[in-house]
């Protein structure tokens, strides 16, 4: 009898209750699993990416670009003739200039350098010579004249002392030849042709 009660005892014990057959509730994550990055540290990441791809794209495609490229030495306009510092480049792709230009087109004689800097500045491209007899200048523009064709804004000058028979100048650009190369010379005149440097 007592080991019948016993026993009973013992099944009234194991079986569950109504509140122990109910499912636990499941534990509450934490915001982030261990050893997991924040997410803003995830889209800083990104960003960061994103801007170095741009950088690295534009280096390229400024590599691509005909002509060196020199550092912008400011538009300031000054009178002519004025007492300025020494330009960076030979000839000069930027620096103080005069508010005034010089007229479009092909030239006999030499121009200044400070209305020429105006014509690159407005999105001229100025394409330079040897200075010589009236002849010589004559043979020289009619084959940079060939060359220009269909562009415009652009002015055919003489130089003095350059250290190439012809050079190409655009706003902060410099491309230099030995002899007049069609290919090369257009290259230069589509990649600056036109382009508003007022800034």
């Amino acid at each position: 009898m007592g080991q019948a009660k016993r026993r009973s005892s013992n099944a009234k014990k194991s079986m569950p209750t109504a509140a122990e057959r109910m499912p636990a509730a499941p534990k509450r994550r934490g915001r982030r699993r261990a050893g997991l990055p924040s997410p803003w540290l995830v889209g800083i990441a990104g960003l960061v990416a994103l801007v170095a791809l741009q950088v690295t794209l534009n280096a390229v495609a400024e590599a691509r670009l005909p002509g060196e490229r020199f550092p912008s030495q400011g538009n300031l306009h000054v009178s002519l003739g004025a007492n300025t510092p020494a330009y960076n480049s030979d000839p000069p792709t930027s620096g103080w200039h005069t508010a005034e230009l010089a007229p479009w087109g092909a030239h006999l004689e030499a121009q200044h350098d400070q209305r020429l800097l105006h014509n690159m500045e407005d999105g001229g491209v100025v394409l330079w010579y040897p200075l010589g007899t009236s002849e010589e200048n004559a043979m020289h523009v009619a084959a940079l004249e060939d060359v220009a064709r269909g562009y415009p804004r652009v002015v055919i000058a003489p130089r003095e002392g350059m250290p190439t028979r012809y050079a190409l100048t655009a706003w902060q650009r410099l491309q230099r030849f030995e002899d007049v190369d069609p290919e090369g010379m257009r290259a230069f005149l589509a990649a600056y042709h036109g382009i508003d440097n007022h800034r």
